[in-house]
């Protein structure tokens, strides 16, 4: 009754997109833009609401960034609660055209998006979120690949908890800041632990 026929399309994010708003323009479906949506982004931003009834003393809230809505709607209830708390986006440094234009102000775009962490394999930046992205983020960094697959290791090993490339960002942000944040109390979204097996495997057995 309420089943959905998924079509694969695309070598990533960006080619299964125009793919999406070609058949919703064919056929006459409702396309749901995963960048541009404010009920989407009001959805997502229950994260930060969560964050903030669980630990309202919290110092840092730390979000990753694919098309920048998740982080976005945390950051706008974390600091609708209350501004003093500094909010930080990560993206990976192989994908990072969200990370660009909140440095620019403008929707940038990449030629490739060659990162794992298919969370945050996106070419280009979206209107709206960039909007409350540069308006309730205060710090913005990317993290290697390296980085985040030592961060699902961190994960898996001392949280028994298996997390994806974007789902272990955060943390590898965190790990980064280590020395800035020391003493500090710090909430990591983990987005998702779509991973596969094999990229687990090469998590656990790197350097």
């Amino acid at each position: 009754m309420h089943g959905a026929t998924i079509h694969e399309k695309g070598k990533d994010f960006d080619e299964a997109v125009e793919n999406g708003k070609q058949l919703a323009e064919k056929h006459g479906y409702r396309f749901i833009n995963s960048g541009n949506e404010p009920r989407l982004i009001a959805g997502v931003g229950t994260i930060g609401l969560e964050i903030m009834q669980q630990m309202p003393d919290i110092d840092v809230v730390i979000s990753p960034v694919g098309s920048g809505t998740g982080a976005g709607g945390t950051a706008t209830a974390v600091k609708t609660l209350n501004p003093g708390v500094k909010t930080i986006s990560v993206q990976a440094e192989n994908a990072p055209s969200i990370y660009m234009s909140y440095k620019s102000g403008n929707l940038e775009s990449t030629p490739t998006a060659e990162t794992f962490a298919d969370g945050l394999a996106t070419r280009n930046a979206f209107k709206l979120p960039l909007g409350i992205l540069r308006s309730h983020v205060d710090d913005f960094i990317l993290v290697s690949e390296d980085e985040m697959r030592h961060a699902i290791k961190l994960y898996l090993e001392h949280c028994h908890t298996v997390a994806e490339g974007a789902g272990a960002a955060s943390l590898a942000a965190a790990v980064k800041l280590k020395d800035e944040f020391k003493g500090k109390k710090i909430a990591l979204v983990l987005s998702g632990g779509n991973i596969t097996f094999e990229e687990l495997l090469k998590s656990i057995n790197s350097g």
